[in-house]
């Protein structure tokens, strides 16, 4: 008796073992004709890159613009404390692309809007710092008020580390110099190194290319499978159409992720993405709960619509506010309170904030909570992407 239970027990662990390959064979067959689809249709692909690329070169020309505005600096004293001032301007190169000129040349290139700002130190300025009265100069053209803040906060920073003998020699200057506000700063950084604006902006725009790709890709897929008339082929397969519907999933998530290891590649060789060792695991798992999440979205796209057009314009749409709404542009806490709260409705936010984390920060505090809601995410949009797709084939 017992060895008839042991081959009962035998017999369906083969048979469940038989059905698991042959699923996996048939999901990955489909996969791979939606592959060879895909290479058939370079006008999908360009549609799916042109806008994270788009997105990169806006963000880099961008930064250009708000961390390198044109300022001259014109110096009309003599003596060790004009020369201190002069140095720490020249240094804050995150704030100015400076250029020492004279009074007229400055003059001329500020009324031809060549530049944004002239910083001029004064004649006598080291007199007038020994009697407290020292004073610079700043002539600012302030049509754009965000660049013009951007200006007067960077020459606040450089009278701050003039005065404040701890910013002084942190930042060129002579340890001991004179404090007359007998105030410094005791400056505490979360990093041990500073983020540029560019690799801060633009690495963001990795979740960008997968939600575009993902929700591009699987769309077109699903809505030719109607407009062709092959959902009802697939469904008279001799394999599960759930089988099918995963098959169909996961080629959008296999081109998701084969467009992210490419660009991941290329800056991690470029060393304009370099996490510590220890966040890789944390970034992948991040990237593949967001490709899962961006080809079952996908999906459900691809079934209510019909068009190539558009498709290719609402998953350009949606993905594009996705990634605004997130915080791909800017640091959600800077926005408007109620942009804030439909923000926290947003799962791709949960995605970027991750992503900084693992990048950019030594610790990955939150990280768990962001992981979670992008897990929790991919699980609903995968299952209901499912459900959605497979009705749509019986239709």
């Amino acid at each position: 008796m017992t060895f008839f239970r042991r081959s009962s027990i035998v017999r369906r662990a083969r048979s469940s073992v038989r059905f698991v390959v042959t699923a996996l064979q048939g999901m990955w067959s489909l996969a791979q004709l939606d592959l060879l689809l895909w290479r058939r249709m370079p006008w999908a692909i360009a549609s799916a890159l042109i806008p994270p690329l788009g997105m990169a070169i806006m963000l880099v020309v961008l930064s250009f613009t708000v961390t390198q505005e044109p300022v001259a600096l014109v110096i009309q004293s003599q003596g060790a404390y004009t020369n201190q001032m002069a140095e720490i301007i020249e240094a804050d190169t995150d704030a100015y692309s400076l250029s020492v000129m004279g009074a007229q040349e400055a003059a001329q290139a500020l009324h031809d809007q060549l530049i944004a700002a002239i910083i001029t130190i004064p004649p006598g300025f080291d007199q007038q710092v020994i009697t407290h009265r020292a004073h610079l100069q700043l002539s600012l053209n302030n049509v754009d008020i965000d660049f013009a803040d951007d200006i007067r906060r960077s020459v606040d920073r450089s009278v701050s580390a003039f005065d404040a003998s701890a910013l002084s020699a942190t930042n060129g200057g002579e340890a001991g110099t004179s404090n007359p506000y007998l105030i410094a700063i005791d400056e505490q950084d979360l990093r041990k190194t500073n983020v540029d604006f560019l690799s801060y902006q633009v690495l963001p725009v990795f979740v960008l290319l997968v939600l575009n790709i993902g929700l591009m890709g699987t769309a077109l897929l699903c809505a030719q499978d109607r407009e062709r008339g092959t959902a009802r082929h697939l469904v008279l397969a001799p394999i599960s159409s759930w089988v099918l519907v995963a098959g169909r999933l996961l080629s959008g998530f296999c081109v998701s992720c084969l467009a992210v290891i490419l660009a991941g590649a290329i800056c991690t060789f470029a060393g304009i993405m370099a996490p510590p060792a220890n966040h890789w695991p944390a970034l992948i798992v991040l990237l593949v709960a967001t490709a899962s999440s961006a080809s079952a979205m996908g999906a459900i796209l691809g079934t209510f619509l019909r068009g190539t057009r558009n498709i290719a314009l609402a998953a350009s749409l949606l993905a594009t506010y996705f990634f605004f709404l997130g915080g791909g542009f800017t640091t959600i806490a800077f926005l408007p309170r109620w942009l804030q709260i439909i923000s926290a409705l947003n799962p791709i936010r949960y995605a970027i904030d991750g992503m900084r984390q693992a990048l950019f920060y030594p610790d990955l505090t939150g990280f768990s909570t962001d992981i979670a809601v992008l897990i929790g995410t991919a699980l609903v949009a995968v299952l209901s992407g499912s459900i959605i797709v497979r009705r749509s084939w019986g239709a």
